[in-house]
This record gives structure tokens, sequence and C-alpha cells, in this order.
């Protein structure tokens, strides 16, 4: 299933060609989709192995905030977010794990809906972002799935050693000292500390990886 669509039909002629609309109207190519009366429709700024991902792509995971908190919602940054999410997507299809609950997809769905609390702010945004609750859907369902691969496939090797987490205590002893918390109970927060960052060490790592064997194309923006 193709997952980065753009608002309708996706024409990519980047090199060569020229794309005609509906109405038989000659479009700009170069990789943007551009109506004849010079409004900018889409742009494609990014191609992993076959899959494009474009303006709209990007407009819609920022505006409906399905990508995670950056210090800079730019497009390039945000790029950047949806090549690492199409290449761990491309591995999560490979070994095809369980598809999520529906009732946490809708779960889910719901926490989006929640950030467009306003009158028509819910439809008008699938609007201007070109997406459907059937895609929405498919994309949260997509999210969940390399949730659930990410951590099945992370979760041994980030476990921090007893050692480990004791050296951590020794470390910060000064501040479980000011909370006045003991050792008993600061093993668990530094257990979980520990196995998140390395878990995040190792899936950067692997998306590294990833990047190296797959064709990753950025365009200029």
């Amino acid at each position: 299933m193709c997952r980065f669509l753009g608002v309708t039909v996706l024409m990519l002629l980047a090199s060569t060609g020229e794309a005609v609309a509906q109405t038989g109207e000659p479009l700009a190519t170069r990789g943007d989709l551009i109506a004849t009366r010079g409004d900018l429709i889409d742009r494609t700024l990014a191609i992993v192995g076959s899959q494009v991902i474009t303006l709209s792509d990007v407009r819609a995971a920022i505006r409906l905030g399905l990508i995670a908190e950056l210090p800079s919602a730019e497009p390039a940054a945000v790029t950047q977010q949806l090549v690492d999410r199409e290449l761990m997507l491309r591995e999560v299809q490979r070994y095809a794990p369980p598809a999520p609950a529906d009732s946490a997809v809708e779960a889910r769905v719901a926490e989006i809906r929640l950030r467009l609390p306003a009158a028509n702010a819910w439809s008008l945004a699938l609007e201007a972002t070109g997406f459907t609750e059937v895609r929405l859907r498919a994309w949260v369902r997509d999210d969940l799935r390399t949730v659930a691969y990410l951590a099945q496939r992370f979760a041994s090797a980030s476990t921090p050693t007893e050692s480990e987490i004791a050296a951590a205590v020794a470390q910060q002893r000064a501040e479980f000292e000011r909370a006045g918390t003991t050792f008993e109970q600061a093993s668990p927060i530094l257990r979980e500390r520990l196995a998140a960052s390395r878990r995040a060490e190792l899936i950067a790592d692997w998306v590294t990886d990833l990047r190296r064997r797959t064709d990753v194309i950025i365009l200029p923006q």
C-alpha cells in the first residue's frame, strides 16, 4: 500500500516529460506539481527507494501532529523524520508484526482529534492536508505496528545490567539524596532512563544503517 500520497494523484515527472491536469491543461514539472495559473499544489521533497515524500505529507504531519516534536517544524527537519519513518516501515513490512487492535487505532485517532477542538477544525485540517479519516487510520496503524516492532527488536538489547544501574545510582547519588530518594526507589527510575537512552541509540544506529542500504534522495527545498 502506498503510504505517502499527494493531495490527489501524485504526478512525479522530475526529469523529463510534462504532467497534464484533469482539465488537460499543462502543469510545470521538475518535481513540483503546479497549476497553470501558478499555484503550487505539491512538491516532491524526498524519495525513499521508490516511495515519494511530498510537501503535502510534511504539512499533514505538522498540522495533525503525526510526528515527534521537533525544535523546529521546518519542512526540511520534518522531511528527514518522514524519511526515517519510511525506512522503518519498510522493515516492518518485511517482518509483518501483528496488526494493532482497532481500539488502539481509534484511541490514537481520538488523541489527534483533541488537538483540533474548535468547530470544523478537524474537517478543515483534513481537507487542507489532503487526508481522509481512512488514510489517517492507516497512518496510525502503521505507526503502532512500528512501535510494536521496535519494542520487540530492541527490548532485550537495551536492558541495563544491575551493575550499570548501581553505577548510575552512584553517579547521580546527590540528585536522589536531595530528593530524599532511596536506592530501592531510584533503581527503577534509572533502569528506565538507561533503557530508553540505550534503545534510542540502538534505533538511531539502525536507521543510519538503513539509510546506507537504501536509495534515499533528499531534494532541494
